[in-house]
């Protein structure tokens, strides 16, 4: 990844071009993962199961369905995002395609929402976890650690890759409405 951050004044055809671009990209980034959760549902299932029958502890058999449930999550969100840029119209009007294009790569975006509520299912499954128990403290260190420095990355490369796609939209929407 190149992190010089090019924030060049890009006109309407170079950023339609870039879009284009990275909306196939980032589809295609959501396909993968959306396949990874789906073939990781079953296997967790089953390990969940496999757990249960072993400690006959209620606990774990819940642990491990909490985990099963936060890739459901997951993989939900990421068909969702899959299909949301696979769908994207450029032929709309340009002042709707650009604002459309401004609200896909804000850096927060509410349905992302949904993704911290699987992390932390997540998270409730470790912490329920009987294998677990005894390292919960440093556990919940790690995994909140972990959770930090995804956010941090990912507004790193928000910041480099998707930025500049982002305040072009601002600008040529302010162009457009004359502000």
């Amino acid at each position: 990844m190149n992190f010089k951050r090019k924030n060049d004044n890009i006109n309407l055809d170079q950023l339609v071009g870039k879009l284009q671009k990275e909306d196939n990209r980032y589809a295609n980034i959501c396909k993968g993962l959306k396949v990874v959760y789906w073939v990781l549902i079953p296997i967790y299932s089953l390990i969940a199961i496999d757990t249960y029958i072993d400690t006959k502890e209620l606990i774990d058999l819940f642990a491990g369905l909490l985990f099963v449930g936060s890739f459901l999550i997951f993989a939900i969100i990421m068909g969702d995002f899959q299909k949301e840029y696979n769908s994207v119209d450029y032929s709309l009007p340009t002042l709707n395609m650009l604002k459309k294009a401004f609200d896909r790569y804000k850096p927060f975006r509410p349905k992302a929402l949904w993704a911290v509520a699987a992390f932390f299912l997540m998270d409730a499954g470790f912490y329920l976890s009987s294998s677990f128990k005894d390292r919960v403290v440093d556990k919940q260190i790690y995994v909140l650690a972990i959770f930090l420095a995804s956010v941090i990355v990912g507004l790193i490369i928000w910041y480099f890759k998707y930025k500049p796609l982002y305040d072009n939209s601002k600008r040529l929407i302010a162009e457009i409405e004359g502000e």
